[in-house]
């Protein structure tokens, strides 16, 4: 009889380790951070897609630059590389675009999950710093928003002004015609370093907020500027 018990017992005690074991995986796999790193994985493609963004916007402007000083009598060929750039340019901005927006649903999704968590928080001053934190990195997020979108609403007038300069040309692919352009493409020259410096420093600030939000670890140094 007691060898009976001792098994039942045994198995009793195996069957509420496992569902210990099972409440506690259940915890795990829904806890909040996988959404942190969700969003941290998408501004680390934000910042490879505005990075890419600007390459093509420089590699615009230089085809730019070489058709309007082209010496070649033939001005076609310079004329096709600029068309190719800028249709480039193009879709890399439609890119930064979407990846913005997927990005911006990311970070919304783990601030809800961050939500979700508060709420079985019991202990009220632990719940207050979280509370806390997490307004702190909601203000962050916001600010990256923004800045994104400025960085976007920047580019768009350049893409106009460039196509704008491709509409003229084609109807008018002459030595007369680049002479006519020579202070227009200037401007656009002058716009896309300002606009560049905004991007580079655009790239930087995604990239350092996406290793902050990551569960990997994060080695700090004194020079890492902390994040929220």
């Amino acid at each position: 009889m007691e060898n009976v018990t001792g098994r039942n017992f045994g198995k009793l005690t195996g069957a509420l380790a496992l569902a210990g074991m099972f409440v506690c995986q259940m915890g795990c796999t829904t806890t909040g951070y996988q959404k942190g790193d969700s969003a941290a994985q998408g501004m680390q493609r934000a910042a490879a897609e505005v990075q890419a963004e600007g390459r093509a916007m420089d590699q615009t402007v230089q085809s730019l630059q070489a058709l309007i000083s082209s010496e070649n009598g033939d001005l076609r060929a310079p004329f096709k590389r600029y068309c190719r750039s800028l249709d480039y340019l193009v879709r890399a901005a439609q890119r930064t675009e979407n990846t913005g927006r997927n990005m911006d649903e990311k970070n919304q999704a783990y601030l809800q999950a961050w939500d979700q968590q508060l709420q079985t928080i019991d202990y009220q001053h632990i719940r207050d710093l979280s509370e806390a934190r997490r307004s702190e990195v909601t203000n962050h997020l916001e600010a990256i928003r923004l800045r994104y979108t400025q960085s976007q609403e920047a580019i768009r007038p350049l893409i106009v002004y460039f196509e704008d300069i491709r509409r003229a040309l084609s109807a008018d692919l002459t030595e007369g015609g680049l002479e006519s352009l020579r202070g227009i493409a200037q401007n656009a020259n002058d716009n896309v370093a300002k606009v560049q410096t905004a991007l580079d420093a655009l790239t930087a600030e995604l990239t350092k907020s996406s290793a902050h939000l990551s569960s990997v670890a994060y080695q700090r140094t004194e020079q890492t500027a902390q994040m929220p």
